[in-house]
């Protein structure tokens, strides 16, 4: 009798143990940064997959920059990235210092890159770039005839620069090769929190900031963006990324997934933005909105 409870016992250990291997392996965790955007883009992937599969997601977010989101998936702690960009990703996680600006030629670049060396798959573009972006007030642009980044010439000297510190170090594609590139200097610069650029513009405490190209603050503003018309920022086509032991794993991830390739371009992207961070709607209603418009998800 002893001995027959002890093979009970040891088949319910057993059970439990491949239970809970089960269930893991039916989770698929999503990593994104603490940004509006990522948030949103997260929450999309998630309601897509579980909306159209049986498979399960967590979200986990609060990541910080691209090399700690790129350790958490080389660690496997999360397993898909819910957005990754084409110029930090060329820049940073592959490290290249020269190579196309011209958008397909940078994406196939980048997705040869990053299975090469990350064994994982850069997927096609949600639509969107999110680039740096010059910005100034409406009466700044209209005072000193600003269009393009080449018209700060003449100016430049006399306008105060307010951008987040990390574009003044960058290597590649920062001040100090921006300056290269288009043959001047600002008068003054301050490095400060992205987020806090867009209120101090408006304010007048700088006169020009580097933003985002998506950020919704933009519109809240009524700030004016000058067109890079020497090309210097890369492509920041913004795309998910996935491990490809995950895809394997789950190959009808790939399908999923793949639903939102091409549905958010630049505009949609700001907008969705807008909603979240002016009108304070909550991300995962935003996303789901969305997705029910796009006919992604049932109702």
């Amino acid at each position: 009798m002893k001995i027959r409870w002890m093979r009970v016992l040891v088949m319910a250990v057993f059970a439990v143990v491949i239970a809970a291997g089960c269930g893991s392996g039916d989770v698929v965790k999503i990593g994104h940064q603490p940004t509006t955007e990522q948030t949103i883009l997260a929450q999309m992937l998630k309601q897509v997959i579980e909306g159209n599969s049986d498979l399960k997601t967590q979200l986990v977010g609060g990541l910080g920059a691209t090399p700690v989101v790129l350790k958490a998936m080389e660690s496997g702690d999360i397993q898909i990235s819910a957005v990754r960009y084409v110029g930090t990703d060329l820049t940073s996680s592959l490290g290249l210092k020269e190579f196309s600006k011209d958008p397909k030629e940078a994406f196939e670049l980048v997705k040869k890159g990053v299975a090469e060396k990350f064994d994982q798959e850069w997927f096609p573009s949600y639509g969107f770039d999110n680039t740096y972006i010059f910005t100034v007030r409406k009466e700044v642009a209209e005072k000193y005839h600003l269009q393009k980044i080449s018209d700060l010439a003449k100016v430049a000297d006399q306008l105060h620069l307010g951008t987040d510190s990390g574009w003044l170090e960058r290597p590649n594609d920062g001040y100090e090769a921006f300056k290269q590139a288009y043959g001047f200097s600002f008068g003054k610069t301050t490095p400060m929190d992205i987020g806090l650029v867009y209120k101090a513009v408006a304010n007048g405490e700088v006169d020009i900031v580097l933003a985002y190209s998506t950020d919704s603050r933009l519109k809240e503003y009524n700030l004016v963006t000058l067109q890079d018309d020497k090309k210097f920022f890369p492509p920041y086509g913004a795309s998910p990324v996935v491990r490809n032991d995950t895809l394997k794993q789950h190959p009808q991830l790939t399908e999923l997934i793949g639903k939102l390739t091409n549905r958010i371009d630049t505009a949609t992207m700001t907008a969705l933005n807008y909603q979240v961070d002016i009108e304070k709607r909550d991300p995962e209603e935003v996303a789901r909105t969305f997705l029910k418009e796009q006919g992604l998800i049932k109702e």
